[in-house]
């Protein structure tokens, strides 16, 4: 990738597993000063390798006990499509949505309360795609071993 050296790739590695990271403790890690740490940051963050900085959080705290993986296949592609999916996006529940290559054409990822709140979101997706649907694949996840980089572990007989 032009505009970055292997000390940014060495960064971005180590932010992916700690995000919360100071740049003190990433400049000993890169053997940087704290400066040239926040200088680099700020570069990446421009050309867009960070894209932003978040928590990994247990859903179950937000009530959320359902992750769903949708697979869906599409009869037509195009903008149309595409708008519908960001529509999607905006959803506080949606937490990815991919475009994807082979026998599907998008994923989308979702967590839910409980089964209900997840068929009425299925639903709603199957309305708003229309006859651009061909199926609508779904899968329950109901375990983590990595998830954004953090491998999972059990905690208190839950994995997180």
């Amino acid at each position: 990738m032009p505009g970055i050296d292997e000390k940014d790739r060495e960064i971005l590695r180590i932010l992916r597993k700690e995000g919360r990271i100071t740049l003190t403790e990433l400049g000993r890690k890169v053997n940087l000063s704290p400066a040239s740490v926040k200088n680099r940051l700020e570069k990446l963050e421009k050309l867009g390798a960070v894209k932003g900085y978040s928590a990994v959080v247990d859903p179950a705290f937000l009530d959320k006990y359902v992750k769903v993986l949708f697979l869906l296949k599409l009869k037509v592609e195009g903008p149309d499509i595409d708008l519908i999916l960001e529509k999607f996006a905006a959803y506080e529940n949606v937490e990815s949505i991919f475009r994807t290559s082979g026998r599907t054409h998008a994923v989308i990822i979702a967590e839910f309360e409980d089964m209900d709140e997840m068929k009425a979101f299925a639903s709603r997706l199957r309305k708003a795609l229309g006859n651009s649907l061909e199926y609508i694949e779904w899968s329950a996840i109901y375990d983590a071993i990595k998830e954004c980089w953090v491998k999972a572990g059990k905690r208190g007989g839950r994995w997180t």
